[in-house]
C-alpha cells in the first residue's frame, strides 16, 4: 500500500448537483485532520453519471476548515487516493458500481436506487474483518514518513445488525 502524505495546496473547488452524494465513504489520515472523501455523481433517477462517477476530493478540517471547503486532488495525489477501476451495471431502477481503489486492496460495491420518498440511497459494501457485504464507512491511514504507510484501519458496519467492524491492514 502506497499513500501520499499530501500538502494543503489544492487545485479546483468541488461542486455538487442536486442528486450527487458528497460522501459515500472517506479516508482520514494521521498527519492532519483533512480527509479524502469519495463523492458520487448521480442523475435524477439516482443512476451514476459518466464513465467515472465515483471521485476522490479533499475536504478541509484544518486551519479553520469546517469540512465545507472542498478541493480536487493534485495530479500526483491520485497515485495514492485515486480510483483504479469502475464498472457500472444497471438493473431496472438500481445500479451497482464495482470499484477498486488504489489505496484499499479490496473490491467495493456501491448500490444506488431511488427510495419511495424520491431521494437517492447509496450504500458502499466491502469485506471487512472477514465479514462479506459489510457497509464501508471509512478508513484511517496511519502514516510513517513521506509516502510510507504503517497501517490502514478499515471501518464499517455489519450488514444485518449494523454493529461496528474494524480491520487493520498492514502494507
Amino acid at each position: 500500500m502506497l499513500i501520499l502524505a499530501a500538502s494543503t495546496a489544492y487545485a479546483d473547488d468541488v461542486t455538487f448537483k442536486g442528486n450527487d452524494v458528497a460522501t459515500v465513504f472517506f479516508f482520514s489520515k494521521s498527519d492532519d485532520k483533512n480527509r479524502v472523501d469519495y463523492g458520487l455523481r448521480l442523475d435524477s433517477s439516482c443512476m451514476p453519471v459518466g464513465d467515472e462517477p465515483l471521485f476522490p476530493y479533499w475536504r478541509e478540517f484544518e486551519n479553520g476548515g469546517d469540512g465545507k471547503r472542498m478541493h480536487t486532488l493534485k495530479f500526483y495525489e491520485y497515485v495514492g487516493y485515486g480510483v483504479a477501476d469502475q464498472q457500472l451495471k444497471k438493473a431496472g431502477a438500481k445500479a451497482n458500481l464495482k470499484v477498486q481503489l488504489k489505496a484499499l486492496p479490496r473490491e467495493i460495491n456501491i448500490t444506488t436506487e431511488k427510495a419511495a420518498d424520491g431521494k437517492c440511497t447509496v450504500v458502499a459494501r466491502a469485506e471487512i474483518a472477514k465479514t462479506p457485504n459489510a457497509e464501508l464507512v471509512s478508513a484511517y491511514i496511519k502514516l510513517k514518513t513521506g509516502w510510507q504507510v504503517e497501517y490502514v484501519e478499515v471501518k464499517g458496519k455489519e450488514p444485518k445488525e449494523g454493529a461496528a467492524l474494524t480491520e487493520k491492514l498492514l502494507p
